[in-house]
């Protein structure tokens, strides 16, 4: 099965599932401020790049670092909007140090038709990485719908903004810069934290 196939599969298969859990997930409550969370797992190789650089990354609340060394970033969007708009919100980010110069990478923003993930950089909207989805896989978990891993590679304007910023050629496009997994929760307490609060409360 050729990638673009495979890739459109994957896509039309999530718009179904999205078309299901809106309809079946109960609407969240005004406080509700987080919907799930889309992690990210950098690349070994773009790691060990940025190291090499003396570049240091970190993350910008209300982002968080996991145990496993993966990044966090809240999903700021219920899921019937992400239906409507094809896009996924998000708050936090990420930020690149080196030395004196520092890049914030924030507000970042999936947008599904064009598979790309932009970012707030220095005020302006900018798309940064380029998404496949073909090697992702659809999975409901705990009251999650999980989508991927889909593979993150620098687009040209972030490889040219992060070498202007660090004086540096090293980033280029295509530059795979990590593997990235959606996390959407359908509804508001998954059942393993429900049997657990029930068990608590009894």
């Amino acid at each position: 099965m050729s990638r673009m196939i495979r890739g459109r599969r994957i896509w039309l298969g999530l718009m179904a599932l999205l078309c299901a859990a809106a309809v079946a997930a109960p609407a969240a409550g005004a406080h509700t401020r987080s919907f799930g969370a889309t992690s990210l797992s950098l690349d070994p190789n773009a790691a060990a790049a940025l190291t090499s650089l003396g570049v240091t990354p970190g993350v910008i609340a209300p982002a968080t670092a996991n145990a496993d060394g993966s990044l966090s970033f809240p999903i700021t969007d219920p899921l019937p909007v992400a239906l409507a708009t094809g896009q996924i919100n998000h708050a936090g980010g990420i930020s690149l140090t080196a030395g004196s110069a520092q890049v914030h990478l924030t507000d970042f923003n999936i947008n599904l038709r064009s598979r790309t993930l932009s970012a707030l950089v220095g005020g302006s909207r900018v798309r940064i990485l380029s998404l496949d989805f073909s090697g992702a896989k659809i999975r409901f978990r705990d009251g999650q719908l999980k989508v991927g891993p889909v593979t993150a590679a620098l687009t040209q304007a972030a490889a040219d903004a992060l070498n202007s910023a660090f004086g540096v050629t090293a980033f280029t496009k295509g530059l795979v810069l990590g593997s990235a997994t959606v996390g959407y929760r359908l509804w508001p307490l998954s059942y393993a934290t429900y049997r657990a609060s029930a068990r608590h409360l009894h």
